[in-house]
């Protein structure tokens, strides 16, 4: 323990250095630590904002900022395949109200059972989208997971509207 009282000088410069070195590396540390704040990492409406596209071209996610943590967002999902009669698709759609923090949003499609969509807004306009649940109300073997990128950053026009 370094207590002053019945220390002899030089045990005291030792504990003093000691503490000091503590204090230091404990400021340093608090200052240098990454923090999130919703400035930094969060996404703006330029950046969300837009129509995304799988990388086959077929499937579409519309984003548009909506303000205070909300996007709206509409699914347009494809899954094609062979049958004996020739190609074939089933389809997926959905839309909804999506919360973002960060650059994370979440989608839940309206009247879907488990089904939960997070999409994480990606430099260079991409959009990583992981679907959990398979309850969503799509197509069979529809799914929205994968990479989608941004092929334009017009406000989307929606089905709906």
């Amino acid at each position: 323990m370094c207590g002053r009282a019945a220390q002899p000088s030089s045990v005291a410069a030792v504990c003093d250095r000691r503490f000091s070195i503590v204090l230091l590396a404990l400021v340093v540390s608090a200052f240098s630590a990454p923090t999130a704040t919703a400035g930094e990492r969060s996404v703006t409406a330029d950046k969300a904002n837009g129509t995304y596209r799988d990388v086959e071209g077929k499937s579409e996610i519309k984003i548009l900022a909506l303000g205070h943590g909300k996007l709206k967002v509409q699914l347009a999902l494809v899954y094609e395949y062979q049958s004996g009669g020739g190609p074939m698709a089933n389809l997926g759609d959905a839309s909804s109200k999506a919360t973002i923090e960060n650059d994370i949003a979440v989608f839940v499609p309206e009247e879907a059972g488990d089904c939960k969509i997070t999409m994480a807004f990606l430099p260079n306009g991409k959009l990583k989208v992981e679907q959990q649940g398979e309850e969503c109300g799509f197509g069979h073997n529809v799914r929205a997971d994968g990479t989608f990128w941004k092929i334009s950053n017009r406000k989307p026009k929606f089905d709906d509207a």
